[in-house]
């Protein structure tokens, strides 16, 4: 009663009060997701041309840039030529912020953000409440995926507190159970949050996928079961084990979901064949040593936002690398898809015998070692890793021999290993905790 009551009533007069457009594009995107891939590449084209001539006509950044490479809007006409324009990186945002923002668009349509600052240094930018609109939209739909309906009650598991009266009164418009989940959660504490999920009768939990498989491991060890139509994964790498738990614990599937700097990029949809691209909204680029990637190839990620015209991302380096798909899903929806995402790029160990460790193969490592609580590697050369790992009384010189066999195996014997034993190892700053830091330029070596 109360979601048919929420989207043709409630969440109408909300849109009209903040300015948004949701519920409308959620309508388009629903009828758009079926269109042949053809139609949606000329969709993607159409809105490039755009965003190109509105960003040279009204962003200083751009015009300047585009003058200095004597290039014209019209020299952009598809997305094969978006290769004519060079990376937007973090730092270029950081040193250049007031001339990448639209002189066009009045300023009570700009929205602040800021990234989550895993790797360093938060980002700070700006959107419109178009590119708002048309982000929840998209995320909305792979909700849709899975059956959920707006105003249906669901939980958001966060890192972060609510700290504002407006926040929880949205929350509770939207029917949405808020949970604050410290970085440092404990059996206690998980008590509490468990509580809540079982009061509120979610349809669908949403969280970053480290917290959920937390919640995930005690439920198992406590024997606790509770089933929901879907539990959405976001914000990290969903690493193998952590999606079998999960699903396992909470008696349904996940579904993953990636962006990054307020543009949802990519979700799996009920048959997880891979990752639908979210490209009636932005279009994505594997580029792998400085050129377009073969389907299969571990390459960087890079997006161009189509509707962010306050302060557009074009050619925007996210810093993550993935594996690109040439392949349609047998769901019959004409997006576009990524096989897999690697995590950040610098999550990839770099080898002296010129590969690659991804994340993965060191959770992978350490997930049947029972003498490991927690584990990091570090990477400050090429051929050095420091490994700092808090140990328990289970722990063995077998398991030390085993993870330096292991990792010379697969990264050549002239990677040198140092192991240190430490009593703790902090999250970021944004409360996620990295497996791996790499300060190697993966880029270089692709």
């Amino acid at each position: 009663m109360y979601s048919k009551l929420f989207r043709s009533f409630i969440f109408p007069l909300m849109e009209l009060s903040q300015g948004t457009k949701i519920q409308k594009y959620l309508k388009w995107l629903e009828k758009t997701q079926w269109w042949k891939p053809s139609e949606i590449k000329e969709l993607q084209n159409k809105k490039l041309r755009a965003l190109i001539r509105h960003a040279y006509e009204n962003v200083p950044y751009y015009h300047k840039l585009f003058r200095k490479l004597h290039l014209k809007p019209d020299d952009i006409r598809t997305k094969e030529d978006l290769n004519k324009i060079p990376f937007l990186t973090k730092e270029i945002i950081r040193k250049n912020l007031p001339q990448m923002l639209a002189r066009n668009i009045p300023r009570r349509r700009f929205m602040e953000a800021h990234s989550s600052g895993s790797t360093g240094e938060p980002l700070k930018y700006y959107v419109d409440k178009e590119s708002y609109s048309y982000g929840w939209a998209q995320t909305f739909r792979c909700w849709g995926w899975t059956g959920f309906r707006l105003g249906e009650p669901y939980v958001k598991v966060s890192l972060n507190p609510r700290n504002t009266i407006k926040k929880r009164i949205q929350d509770l418009i939207m029917n949405c159970t808020y949970i604050y989940a410290s970085a440092d959660i404990n059996e206690r504490t998980f008590k509490r949050c468990y509580e809540l999920i079982k009061m509120s009768r979610p349809k669908i939990i949403r969280g970053y996928a480290s917290s959920m498989y937390i919640f995930a491991k005690y439920m198992k060890e406590m024997n606790l079961h509770f089933h929901v139509n879907a539990v959405m994964t976001t914000g990290e790498t969903l690493f193998p084990h952590w999606r079998e738990l999960i699903e396992s614990a909470f008696d349904t599937k996940v579904y993953d979901a990636y962006g990054g700097e307020s543009t949802p990029i990519a979700f799996e949809c009920e048959r997880h064949e891979g990752y639908h691209l979210c490209d009636e909204t932005v279009i994505v680029e594997f580029i792998r040593g400085g050129e377009p990637a073969s389907a299969g190839e571990l390459s960087e990620i890079v997006f161009t936002n189509l509707d962010n015209y306050a302060m557009p991302f074009i050619r925007y380096k996210i810093n993550d690398v993935g594996v690109k798909s040439d392949d349609y899903c047998i769901c019959g929806r004409g997006l576009s898809l990524m096989e897999s995402i690697k995590g950040r790029d610098t999550d990839i160990v770099v080898t002296p015998n010129g590969g690659f460790l991804v994340v993965h193969f060191f959770t992978i490592l350490f997930e049947h070692i029972e003498g490991v609580e927690k584990f990091q590697v570090i990477q400050d050369k090429i051929d050095r890793l420091r490994i700092n790992i808090v140990r328990n009384e289970k722990f063995t010189d077998a398991d030390l021999r085993y993870i330096i066999s292991k990792i010379k195996e697969h990264a050549g014997v002239e990677m040198e290993i140092k192991i240190n034993f430490v009593h703790s190892i902090p999250s970021s700053g944004s409360g996620k905790r990295r497996f791996v830091i790499s300060n190697v330029p993966f880029e270089s070596y692709l």
